[in-house]
């Protein structure tokens, strides 16, 4: 693949993973090419954006069942990345739908990939109202967890720390080379190109500032 296609890949699948699968978020059971399923289910909140893309991937071959939110427009895309069922995040009774949708499912936990405070939010709402095993939400903006109800819990991850656990060579080493290559693991978003060079960067960061959808901004070197 090309760089500006694999440039979405770093960030965005370590951030995922973290929140995944390191024992202090949510401790899935790890990635496979052939995953068995485990009977459970999990809700990425987001499922559309760099790392809710990731996430439903990694979710979803890790053999669970991968609910998830994103705008209308964008439900076959997460979809064909594993989802089994999205809602839309705009609607005033979207927490309401998932929570009778995750109604006798056991539910592994819950990783919002936007966190901001009315996502975290609704994803304490979800997490007291479902039949949640553990009352987890797992989140990607330092400071987040200070929304949201606190007989939730909630933790933002920190992706480099994969450098330091099991779950870096897990991802990285045993599963993603290989399932890239087969093409179940698939390059997502796909990058829009909006500049080449340090001049373009601040173009770059006002476009994600005015928000972006299933795609990722990429400048180029």
């Amino acid at each position: 693949m090309s760089f500006e296609q694999a440039t979405v890949l770093p960030l965005g699948v370590s951030t995922a993973a973290a929140g995944l699968y390191e024992k202090e978020f949510l401790g899935l059971q790890f990635p496979s090419l052939s995953p068995k399923s485990t009977g459970k289910a999990i809700l990425v909140w987001g499922a559309a954006s760099s790392v809710g893309s990731c996430a439903v991937q990694l979710a979803k071959h890790s053999g669970y069942e991968v609910f998830a939110t994103a705008s209308k427009h964008n439900h076959d895309y997460v979809k064909k990345l594993g989802a089994s069922q999205v809602f839309d995040y705009r609607e005033d009774d979207v927490v309401d739908k998932i929570v009778s949708a995750l109604k006798g499912k056991s539910v592994a936990g819950i990783y919002d990939a936007i966190s901001e405070e009315k996502t975290v939010k609704a994803c304490c709402e979800v997490a007291t109202k479902a039949d949640i095993e553990r009352k987890f939400v797992a989140l990607t903006l330092p400071g987040s967890d200070q929304h949201g109800s606190s007989d939730v819990e909630k933790k933002p991850v920190f992706a480099l720390t994969l450098l330091h656990n099991e779950v870096g060579p897990a991802v990285w080493r045993d599963f993603l080379p290989q399932a890239l290559e087969k093409g179940s693991f698939l390059a997502k978003p796909d990058p829009e190109v909006v500049g080449k060079g340090l001049e373009a960067v601040q173009s770059g960061l006002d476009k994600n500032k005015a928000g972006v959808s299933a795609v990722k901004v990429v400048i180029t070197l």
